[in-house]
């Protein structure tokens, strides 16, 4: 089932990673280091296994880093004070969607909640989830990028490398955003 957003997400979601950018001095159609951003924020950024440092036991990380998993980050607050810890074996782009993920549950004010609820289960927000996720997307690639682009180039796979995001996520903004109903590419 899609999830339906708010009146104005979407819009709001380009203006927030417009805003974002602007405050990092780079323009719309400049790639984004999350990372960068992450560290002007003071939000450490560390692979899942820095997290036995902290006190995670060794076995949960091993979970986490298996191939059945699925895990690729999390953000881990005390007070307020947070950092993100992604699945360092993920290819480049897919450790970038996560990071962006992340840091737009941060943008976003989304609530803390803890990982696990009743029973173990995992706390899942499927309208939080999809929000972080639109969000991300319109950080790692805003609208107006992924329309010069395929204006310009034309060309997935080099728009994917030079946002540095996987070839899913970059078809995903051409496609969500309109980008390619524009320019009948669809």
């Amino acid at each position: 089932m899609a999830i339906k957003f708010a009146h104005g997400f979407k819009a709001r979601s380009e203006r927030v990673a417009c805003e974002v950018r602007a405050e990092h001095g780079l323009r719309n159609l400049d790639p984004i280091d999350c990372l960068a951003i992450c560290e002007s924020l003071l939000i450490p950024v560390v692979p899942i296994d820095n997290l036995v440092d902290f006190g995670a036991a060794e076995s949960s990380i091993r979970c986490l880093l298996s191939q059945r998993s699925g895990f690729s980050a999390v953000t881990v607050c005390h007070g307020t004070a947070k950092v993100i810890a992604y699945n360092p074996s993920h290819p480049p782009g897919r450790q970038a969607s996560s990071l962006a993920h992340e840091l737009s549950h941060i943008l976003l004010e989304h609530p803390v909640a803890p990982a696990l609820g009743a029973g173990g289960c995992r706390n899942w927000d499927p309208r939080l989830e999809a929000e972080a996720d639109w969000q991300a997307g319109a950080l790692l690639v805003p609208r107006e990028a992924a329309l010069h682009w395929m204006q310009n180039d034309g060309c997935i796979d080099r728009g994917a490398r030079r946002y540095g995001v996987s070839v899913a996520m970059f078809r995903w903004r051409v496609q969500q955003t309109g980008v390619a109903k524009q320019l009948s590419l669809s």
